[in-house]
């Protein structure tokens, strides 16, 4: 239930601290204090004003969203449960939205390597509430490694609450899209003085020295007919899948794409019709190096 003014004057003792400058205190105090269990004692405070949106305003004066960022960047699972629990309530503030979007790195990374359930269920309440506020991209939001995160969760937790969770955060963010991790891109060609010497074989292949072992590892690129390939391939047998027909496409080569480095394929369908849409990028670390769009002609198996 949440508090009034009028509750929060009657409930305090008339030679007591308010409520502005009690958080102030606990903010000053997370800073000054070395000691583990006053740390925890501090954002657990902090995170329960947090439930309560007559103490945003103190909060944001106070830089409690510092704190919470602060703690989520430690080892500490308490303290990193506090803070996006804290989070998690607080995001529905619009400024508060804006900040924790600016810091999203940091949260989505405490997300991706936690196995803490209520740590879980408080980052994906997050991520789900995130989307709606209107301040940022959906698709920076759920990136391809957070839904293969949920993926796993929801195979794997033991935890009901979780497993839920997951389900209706891939119901709304996830069922049309589609990720295949190729894990090291592949190796490139061999060089000219390796391929075969009949012209059938030749006629196809594509011997630019870029692709070739004649050059260091650090220079040599993908090909990127083969990164077509594997978009069309997931086009073909997942999404839409079979019996899809390629109408026109659209993309472009934005980075080198290096070889044996973890590559993310992920096409989303942005619409479901017979004329149907996809946009499809392809990552390695953080960088989207093959990106593009397509119309497809979706027919139904017979």
């Amino acid at each position: 239930m949440f508090s009034s003014h009028r509750h929060l004057k009657r409930k305090t003792p008339a030679e007591g601290i308010d409520r502005r400058e009690y958080i102030a205190h606990l903010v000053d105090e997370y800073y000054t204090s070395t000691n583990v269990e006053a740390l925890e004692q501090v954002t657990a405070n902090l995170a329960n004003f947090a439930y309560d949106p007559i103490n945003w305003a103190h909060l944001h004066e106070a830089d409690a969203l510092d704190v919470f960022v602060a703690s989520l960047d430690t080892q500490n699972p308490n303290l990193q449960l506090h803070s996006i629990a804290a989070l998690c309530n607080f995001c529905l503030d619009k400024n508060a939205a804006k900040f924790i979007i600016e810091n999203i790195a940091i949260i989505r990374e405490v997300l991706l390597r936690s196995e803490h359930s209520e740590i879980v269920l408080h980052s994906l309440a997050l991520h789900y509430q995130l989307p709606s506020s209107g301040l940022g991209n959906k698709e920076l939001l759920v990136t391809p490694p957070l839904l293969k995160r949920v993926q796993h969760w929801r195979q794997q937790s033991n935890d009901e609450r979780v497993v839920q969770l997951c389900h209706v955060f891939l119901e709304d963010y996830g069922s049309r899209t589609e990720i295949t991790e190729l894990g090291n891109a592949p190796p490139p060609a061999a060089s000219p003085a390796m391929q075969p010497s009949s012209s059938e074989s030749a006629a196809g292949a594509d011997y630019n020295y870029i692709h070739s072992t004649d050059i260091p590892i650090d220079e040599r690129r993908v090909h990127g007919a083969l990164l077509n390939a594997v978009v069309a391939g997931i086009i073909g047998t997942k999404l839409p899948g079979p019996g899809t027909v390629v109408l026109e496409q659209n993309f472009k080569f934005l980075k080198p794409c290096r070889i044996e480095t973890d590559t993310v394929v992920t096409v989303r369908l942005l619409q479901a019709r017979k004329i149907s849409t996809v946009e499809y990028e392809c990552r390695q670390h953080d960088d989207v190096v093959f990106a593009g769009n397509a119309k497809l002609l979706t027919r139904k198996e017979s």
